[in-house]
């Protein structure tokens, strides 16, 4: 037997996805292969990446603590489904510690 989505299904919940959340976790994985991408550009010029990588991570930093507060704001909502929320919260705000920690690290050497 094959059952068929239509739309006369019934819905029990009238919780739905936000694009706030959505657009999180979409900055999110956008975060995490900018830095994967110029942290290995750096490693392959000998930690010599030059200004526009750092320019390239200031920005990275900027989009990831911007998904993190699209995916709070998201979070305030009611009757919402919370996995891309979620998700864009978490790895924005790894991201967001991950990069402040190298540019504290990059001021103290």
């Amino acid at each position: 037997m094959r059952f068929k989505r239509s739309k006369e299904m019934i819905h029990f919940s009238g919780r739905r996805n936000t694009k706030m959340g959505i657009i999180s976790m979409i900055i999110g994985i956008v975060v995490l292969i900018g830095f994967l991408t110029i942290s290995m550009i750096s490693g392959l010029a000998g930690g010599k990446g030059g200004m526009l990588l750092g320019i390239i991570g200031i920005l990275l930093f900027a989009l990831a603590v911007l998904g993190f507060i699209l995916s709070y704001k998201s979070f305030k909502k009611k009757d919402i489904f919370y996995r891309f929320p979620m998700i864009g919260a978490v790895i924005n705000g790894i991201m967001t510690i991950v990069l402040l920690v190298i540019y504290i690290m990059g001021f103290a050497v």
